[in-house]
């Protein structure tokens, strides 16, 4: 054990589907997915590797807590999606995928070369090297780890996105330093060339040495397009926020933030449906409590724990983690926290950020949660659970949801941040399904629609956390467009439908709801031909259109 836009639904369309009685919402499927592990696992990545249309599994091994363990391999499975026949439903190919045996707190899979496929970031750990392996043909790996600055980190977590605008995606890393802790260690930056080649720029962020940081999080708190850095920090008087001038250079305004100690976790999301990002932390409350932090929608944050929390904010729980998830699917973001030392547990969000502790909890009871991921991983529309276990002796786990869990029929929430003009056709825009992380491996497809002056569908891009560009070709004053995203299980939306008649952007609709897409992939107005998983899921649909507040 360690030591101690106005913004709201302008057109609201939902069939909530009926819940079992209340009981465990999570089976344990471990013998029948991935087995019995034994590694000190800090954290675990879902996301669909090789690119067939089904979620695997990755985990971060090594341990120990303070001072280095011994080196494990990295657990890499892949899901059969062969979940109507008998199990086992995954199979380990550590072996072929061949990261080695390492010390590592995390490890990342985006497209980082550009070619269209997932390669993989491996976290060195203890003074250890990083790895880097671009994938070629599906599954298959080459170790680019040379393509990385070299020598030893110790990274507690990482983080990918673009930070300086040039396109491309790039790691930012929360480096706890050379022993002893205490002294702590820089917040690093590393720039892609678009090649998966990376320069050193730590240069950029404020040098500031934080003292043991579990979590970094790329977030735009200030809703200014870029994004901005929050690490979290055990070892301070509080955690931090650099704030992103646009082109990847870092202010230290940590005093947008409650400085406490002991903070393990920032988890961003949209709590009470206005549009900004707001905050859940770990272990820096009270009692070693967790914290709600509401964004004021200046990047500027208040803690309303007492208020939001009124129950189940459990006081001394060595808890670790908070993944979100929309369990009810009701169309806003519940809480999973892990906790090392006491039961899972879940918070029901009331739709406007007030939460109230779950009886059921988790299924197990299981002291070791390190690390939380989740996804549907057998395609019945229901959010499945990951949980890498680690310090102690417990596997890591994987839990299906049973019936008292919703099937996903909530439509992903959609704001534009920034809008097309005359002149210049930049659109960014926010989309979450109310769950976290997000990242483009979790979407079937996310467009700008454009219906006048001529119809045509523009794929946008993911640069990290929730945000997407794309840009409309020579926009005029006859166009007219709609943001739209289909989630992996079908469930279709789009914003309100704009306008540059004016010279400026405007929504035009006159009747709220018009542009609603509907579940199951059949809405061609949406991103093109339906696809994803949809099918299994009700065509029930739950649209919630967004717009700015300012």
């Amino acid at each position: 054990m360690r030591p101690a836009i106005l913004v709201g639904a302008i057109g609201v369309i939902a069939l909530v589907p009926t819940i079992a009685a209340a009981g465990p919402r999570w089976d344990d499927a471990t013998a029948q997915t991935i087995g019995t592990t034994a590694e000190w696992t800090s954290k675990a990545l879902v996301t669909d590797l090789d690119g067939d249309g089904w979620d695997d599994i990755v985990f971060a091994n090594g341990g120990d807590y303070a001072s280095a363990g011994t080196p494990e391999p990295q657990r890499i499975f892949r899901n059969l999606g062969n979940w109507g026949a008998a199990p086992p439903h995954f199979e380990e190919i550590t072996s072929a995928v061949a990261l080695g045996t390492r010390l590592s707190r995390v490890i990342k899979a985006v497209d980082l070369d550009g070619d269209g496929d997932r390669d993989l970031f491996v976290g060195g750990a203890h003074q250890t090297v990083s790895g880097l392996y671009l994938q070629g043909p599906p599954g298959v790996f080459t170790d680019a780890s040379a393509n990385l600055p070299q020598g030893p980190v110790a990274l507690g977590d990482a983080e990918i996105g673009d930070v300086d605008g040039d396109g491309t995606l790039d790691l930012v890393l929360a480096d706890w330093g050379a022993p002893p802790l205490s002294g702590g260690g820089p917040t690093r930056l590393w720039l892609n060339d678009g090649h998966a080649h990376f320069t050193d720029a730590t240069a950029q962020l404020p040098a500031v040495k934080v003292g043991m940081s579990w979590d970094l999080e790329l977030v735009d708190i200030d809703d200014d397009t870029d994004l901005d850095v929050l690490v979290s920090c055990k070892l301070c008087t509080g955690g931090k926020a650099y704030v992103n001038d646009g082109t990847g250079h870092f202010t230290d305004e940590s005093t947008r933030l409650p400085q406490r100690s002991n903070n393990y976790e920032y988890e961003p999301m949209d709590l009470d449906g206005d549009g900004d990002l707001d905050l859940v932390t770990i272990n820096d409350g009270p009692s070693v409590t967790e914290t709600i932090l509401i964004n004021d929608g200046s990047g500027h944050y208040a803690d309303e724990t007492a208020a939001r929390l009124p129950t189940g904010n459990t006081p001394g729980a060595d808890d670790n983690v908070i993944a979100f998830a929309d369990v009810d699917s009701d169309g806003d973001a519940d809480v999973l926290v892990g906790s090392l030392s006491d039961p899972d547990r879940l918070w029901t969000n009331d739709g406007t950020g007030h939460f109230t502790m779950d009886d059921t909890i988790m299924t197990l009871d299981t002291p070791g949660t390190l690390g939380l991921a989740v996804a549907d991983l057998d395609h019945d529309g229901r959010p499945d659970v990951v949980e890498s276990q680690g310090e102690v002796d417990s596997p890591d786990k994987v839990l299906l949801a049973n019936s008292a869990v919703a099937v996903d029929t909530s439509a992903p929430a959609i704001e534009i941040l920034r809008a097309a003009a005359l002149g210049d056709g930049r659109v960014v825009a926010r989309i979450h399904d109310h769950k976290s992380p997000s990242t483009a491996s979790d979407w079937d497809a996310v467009a700008i629609e454009v219906t006048a002056p001529a119809a045509a569908t523009i794929p946008l891009a993911w640069y990290g956390e929730y945000e997407w560009r794309g840009s409309l070709p020579s926009p005029s004053a006859a166009t007219q467009y709609k943001i739209c995203a289909r989630d992996r299980a079908g469930n279709q939306g789009c914003s309100e439908l704009r306008s540059l008649a004016g010279g400026s952007d405007a929504g035009v609709d006159a009747t709220p709801g018009a542009d609603a897409g509907t579940t199951g992939g059949g809405d061609t107005g949406c991103c093109g031909a339906g696809g994803g998983h949809g099918s299994l899921v009700l065509a029930l649909g739950a649209i919630v259109l967004r717009r700015r507040r300012r």
